[in-house]
């Protein structure tokens, strides 16, 4: 039990990368959410990583230096592989196939990069398990509220589609067409409960309840074992 409690981020990590793995290699890579459950088992295995980085060990000597891991992935796969897209104008101009590979690379990678990057910068640097969580969930409901969809119409100079936001495809699933502009507004702002509900939430507290309860029920138990190996 109590190499399970210090190995938990181990765990989260095996379990993280089989589930990257899957994603990477079985899933097919398009902007559209085409299998419901494409989506659960995305997030199972973002869940996963998160609880790696959660609860990953930050009191090594020399541990800070990890958060520079990071830039490595950056600067040696995810920007020259966007930037290939952009400079060679390979997506949709003159590839329509190529939308899915860099979909992918952007939101899938990039974004999920960025998260991760600032949790593990924030763990590594002293955070709590309860706080590095919270940080990675309100960036990712962000990013699910439609918050990003509406700045890319509201910053860039293109017009909505007739359609509605076509590209909004995880808000598509949940209302079964293309939303407007005014009902992404409303999607958004049906994030705030949640939100707070996020921000406030004592995780750290919880996790040391969980853990107290844990290890009081070993305690027991290795108790009662030696109390019945006395008898014999």
């Amino acid at each position: 039990m109590e190499l399970i409690r210090k190995r938990l981020w181990l765990w989260f990590l095996l379990l993280g990368i089989v589930g990257f793995l899957y994603v990477w290699l079985a899933i097919p890579r398009e902007p559209e959410i085409e299998k419901l459950w494409h989506l659960y088992v995305k997030l199972a295995s973002y869940g996963c990583i998160l609880g790696c980085i959660a609860f990953f060990p930050n009191k090594l000597k020399h541990g800070h230096l990890l958060v520079y891991l990071p830039f490595l992935v950056f600067l040696g796969y995810l920007i020259p592989r966007v930037s290939f897209f952009g400079v060679t104008g390979n997506v949709i101009v003159t590839n329509f196939e190529s939308v899915g590979e860099w979909y992918t690379l952007l939101y899938l990678l990039v974004v999920q990069m960025i998260n991760f990057s600032v949790s593990f910068a924030y763990r590594m640097g002293g955070g709590t398990p309860g706080r590095t969580i919270k940080i990675s969930l309100l960036a990712t409901i962000t990013l699910f509220s439609g918050f990003l969809d509406l700045a890319f119409y509201t910053i860039n100079p293109v017009e909505i589609p007739e359609g509605g936001l076509i590209y909004a495809h995880h808000i598509i699933v949940f209302l079964g067409h293309a939303p407007s502009y005014d009902q992404t507004i409303w999607f958004a702002l049906c994030h705030i409960p949640l939100f707070l509900l996020v921000l406030f939430a004592p995780f750290d507290k919880w996790f040391e309840r969980i853990s107290r309860r844990v290890q009081d029920r070993h305690r027991r138990k290795t108790d009662a074992m030696a109390t019945i190996a006395n008898r014999g």
